[in-house]
């Protein structure tokens, strides 16, 4: 039985000092537990920023700025408040140069937001189930409806969402992704018709909601649950496929 997960490791886990099977662990009690991600979740986005803020060569700050900051850096113990103290660096730097990292990274609200660009795993969804239709075109192409979850989740590590039991697996394939292993079923799903359930490790961990991407051959509803993304693909209407994928997402909880 492992050791329970402590506000240390969450803060070495958004530090990067764990070790693999800690940070298995970690991500696997963050899974579980919505708030913690969240919380972890806005640490890493100000680590990222205040990343990418340093990488560029950015003015000196003023004089008195420094004092003061050196002089804040001694009054508090780094170890308890530094994710604090980065968020505090974070924000006078951005207010100091003019929201620089406003249109770099995406802090508050944003065009990109407004219209946010989908996960790079959502591309790969769709060119797996533009794949899938050309298999099922073709006669030498056999599909495979013997469709094991424990079997897939035992050898690529990927959890599929439990499926209704009016859906027919059509055929399911183990392909290579970007980050991985990813997974592509094909499904005859009642009103919905074919569409193409996806699911691939993915590099961040991250938490997301089912979300509408809207192509010129299909549209998608992706998400993401820690390192495990999802999508599921048709040509069915907007409210339609966003049910059904809320309804497998909800499988996975």
């Amino acid at each position: 039985m492992s050791d329970p997960i402590t506000e240390t490791d969450l803060l070495a886990y958004v530090d990067d000092q764990l070790d693999p099977a800690r940070r298995i662990e970690v991500e696997e009690h963050l899974a579980q537990n919505p708030g913690a991600a969240t919380r972890v979740m806005a640490d890493l986005k100000d680590r990222d920023t205040l990343r990418l803020i340093h990488a560029a060569p950015l003015p000196r700050p003023a004089e008195p700025t420094l004092a003061a900051a050196i002089r804040l850096e001694r009054a508090l113990g780094w170890r308890d408040l530094g994710l604090k103290l980065r968020r505090i660096a974070a924000v006078v730097t951005l207010i100091g140069f003019g929201w620089f990292a406003h249109g770099q990274v995406g802090l508050g609200i944003t065009d990109s937001e407004a219209s946010p660009k989908p996960p790079a795993f959502v591309e790969d969804a769709l060119h797996s189930h533009e794949t899938a239709l050309v298999r099922a075109r073709m006669a030498s192409q056999h599909g495979t409806a013997a469709y094991d979850p424990a079997e897939i989740l035992a050898a690529t590590g990927i959890r599929l969402p439990t499926l209704p039991e009016d859906w027919r697996v059509r055929d399911a394939q183990v392909f290579p992704s970007r980050d991985g292993h990813s997974v592509e079923i094909s499904v005859d799903a009642d009103e919905l018709g074919r569409v193409s359930l996806f699911a691939a490790h993915v590099p961040v961990f991250n938490v997301i909601d089912p979300a509408v991407a809207r192509f010129d051959e299909a549209k998608t509803v992706y998400w993401q649950t820690g390192q495990l993304a999802y999508a599921l693909t048709g040509t069915g209407s907007d409210k339609a496929i966003e049910r059904a994928a809320v309804r497998l997402s909800r499988t996975l909880q």
